[in-house]
């Protein structure tokens, strides 16, 4: 707290010391210079810190699809098919990485378009997908059928027709980053679900709904994104509000 109040530490400069002052004296109790009792950091809590969001700006969006749409074009490659898919799916849906790679098509119901997820707490819930999605979808499987020679068990798999791993999704975000020189944001699959909670929140989405989509356990997680990013909720006040059909 000293930290804080003397030199004006934010949360993450006071934390940062601390990992350091705690290693130390972890080190030390470690190798017996001083006993746990003595150890002065051991009870020293880390300060809560502020999460701050960067979504993924328009023109983020345009450069990674666009350049995917290009690579699918040129290549015509397995991976430039999938990859791209997978992009388009989650700015689509705000699903976890973890749901997305164990999605089966047997979990998809492209008919009345709806992906059933498996989320955190195993628990099952059902995520509308939009037209231009479930179409994408749709046109995948077809391709899928083919280059397989028979459906693949899930929706995104490897190049062996085999589940697709986390950490390889997470390499394609790495490279696609290093490719399009992203500087000013991270490009990983939580940035998709908070790019996708700050576009539904700008077009006018109430947070309740939004809640639904994003399988909140409570409201506080989807009201940060709400209270960071509702510039909508004033355009839609000056829209909507009474005093537009009063005359003073």
């Amino acid at each position: 707290m000293e930290l804080q109040k003397e030199k004006g530490n934010n949360a993450t400069s006071r934390n940062n010391k601390l990992r350091i002052l705690k290693n130390f004296f972890n080190w030390c109790q470690e190798n017996e210079v001083i006993t746990e009792k003595q150890n002065i950091c051991k009870k020293v809590n880390y300060a809560k810190e502020d999460i701050v969001l960067h979504p993924f700006s328009d023109h983020h969006i345009e450069q990674m699809l666009g350049y995917l749409r290009r690579n699918k074009q040129r290549e015509r490659t397995f991976y430039s098919y999938r990859d791209y898919l997978i992009i388009v799916f989650l700015l689509g849906t705000g699903v976890r990485l973890g749901e997305m790679v164990t999605l089966k098509w047997n979990d998809l119901d492209l008919k009345n378009g709806s992906a059933s997820i498996i989320g955190k707490k195993r628990e099952l819930s059902s995520v509308p997908l939009t037209e231009k999605l479930y179409k994408e979808l749709a046109e995948f499987r077809v391709y899928c059928e083919q280059h397989f020679g028979e459906l693949s068990t899930y929706v995104f798999p490897t190049h062996t027709n085999t589940q697709l791993g986390t950490e390889s999704a997470k390499t394609m975000f790495k490279r696609l980053k290093s490719i399009l020189n992203f500087k000013d944001v991270r490009l990983s699959a939580h940035i998709f679900i908070t790019s996708f909670a700050v576009k539904c929140i700008q077009n006018g989405m109430d947070a309740f709904t939004l809640q639904r989509l994003l399988r909140h356990s409570d409201i506080s997680m989807t009201n940060r994104y709400v209270r960071m990013f509702g510039t909508a909720l004033k355009s839609q006040n000056d829209k909507f509000n009474p005093l537009n059909d009063i005359k003073l």
